[in-house]
């Protein structure tokens, strides 16, 4: 690409690339202030999340791609170099759970002027790209709701789907996008009105409380101050530690892998408002035994990362914790808490569940045509040979 920021009009449409680390203070300001006017905006759209990911979780250079129209920011769209120059990406990592492009709401409404600003943002980049592809998109996510606009079967099909010749009128790049839902995200919203669990399930956790309650004094702590943090951070990286996470020799828990740990202690300390850490920790006398790592932004609470010492399984610390956190969030008017993920434990919960999804974008190059063919075929043999099974 040669420079780290480039600037190109097209249509009225600005491009400017910069590496995560030389972003400007005009770029930065401008990308906080599309981030503060959608309210849909979570952790995995704001800058500090991002500089986290380069510095800790990232094995390639992260870009950034501003894309402006009539001098307003529409869209910050996040790239990773590749060892393939011609197939871009977004970043991966197993702890990226959720991913998306930041977009005004505006330009959602309009998705062949979306993917027109795409395809232009990817050009910019380099031109001999053949295709780009983001994991892990939550469908309420402006991409994912823009091109569900094109196609109404997104909205009610968890099945692989292949939208074709999707762009701006008049354009000649025409290309073709490829759906597949990966997974779900399950969650819990609307808490101002109802608050979970219902029924037995509460009646359960009252029950449990009460017999944790005969072993100790109980209490619950929700921090979010700076300089309370760190302290907290460290008790939950015990608890996540205390089972077979800490103790196999796969051991997966955070505080085993230097890289993982740096990266959640950093997120401890954001240097652009917008993003709230908060751990959640519960007690009994002087020993933690449920921790949660969360992010607040906006009115959503994502849990990134639970955990619970085991040697108190019988008491479901970690359901306690939960109910706890779910109770605060209704009294604070938090509006909605992500699980993130949808673990099986809890489906007892009744959360909402959205899918989400993996996406590739497909030029219109002799390779990208060739690649999109390949990916429609491969997954139609995956189908067949789940149907015989």
């Amino acid at each position: 690409m040669g420079a780290d920021s480039q600037l190109e009009t097209h249509r009225n449409v600005d491009v400017e690339i910069a590496e995560i680390g030389t972003i400007n203070p005009a770029q930065l300001d401008a990308w906080l202030r599309l981030f503060n006017s959608e309210l849909d905006s979570r952790f995995y759209h704001h800058p500090d999340w991002y500089r986290c990911v380069a510095r800790f979780l990232s094995g390639a250079k992260l870009h950034l791609i501003f894309v402006s129209i009539e001098g307003e920011l529409q869209m910050v769209l996040p790239l990773c170099d590749s060892t393939s120059r011609n197939r871009l990406s977004h970043p991966a990592h197993d702890h990226l759970s959720l991913n998306d492009v930041l977009i005004r709401s505006t330009l959602k409404n309009q998705p062949d002027k979306l993917v027109d600003a795409i395809h232009g943002a990817l050009n910019q980049h380099g031109s001999q790209w053949w295709d780009w592809q983001i994991s892990n998109v939550p469908h309420k996510s402006s991409l994912i709701q823009s091109l569900a606009q094109t196609d109404k079967r997104l909205l009610h099909n968890d099945t692989p789907m292949a939208i074709s010749s999707l762009s701006a009128k008049g354009d000649q790049h025409n290309g073709r996008w490829f759906l597949k839902q990966s997974r779900y995200s399950a969650g819990f919203s609307g808490l101002s009105e109802v608050c979970p669990p219902q029924g037995k399930l509460r009646r359960n956790l009252r029950r449990l409380k009460k017999q944790l309650e005969e072993q100790g004094d109980v209490r619950m702590e929700m921090v979010t101050k700076p300089d309370a943090l760190l302290s907290a951070y460290e008790q939950f990286l015990s608890v996540e530690a205390s089972g077979w996470k800490g103790t196999d020799r796969n051991a997966t828990a955070i505080k085993t892998d230097p890289a993982l740990n740096a990266f959640y202690k950093a997120l401890l300390t954001p240097a652009s408002a917008g993003m709230t850490p908060q751990i959640n920790l519960l007690w009994i006398d002087d020993k933690c035994i449920a921790a949660q790592f969360g992010i607040l932004t906006n009115d959503c609470l994502s849990l990134l990362k639970i955990g619970y010492n085991e040697e108190y399984a019988r008491f479901s610390p970690g359901y306690l914790l939960l109910e706890g956190v779910l109770a605060h969030c209704c009294a604070e008017n938090v509006d909605t808490l992500s699980l993130v993920t949808s673990p099986p434990w809890a489906e007892r919960w009744h959360p909402d569940k959205v899918p989400v999804w993996h996406i590739h974008y497909y030029n219109q190059s002799s390779m990208g045509i060739v690649l999109h063919q390949f990916t429609r075929f491969k997954q139609a043999a995956k189908a067949r040979m789940k149907q015989a099974a």
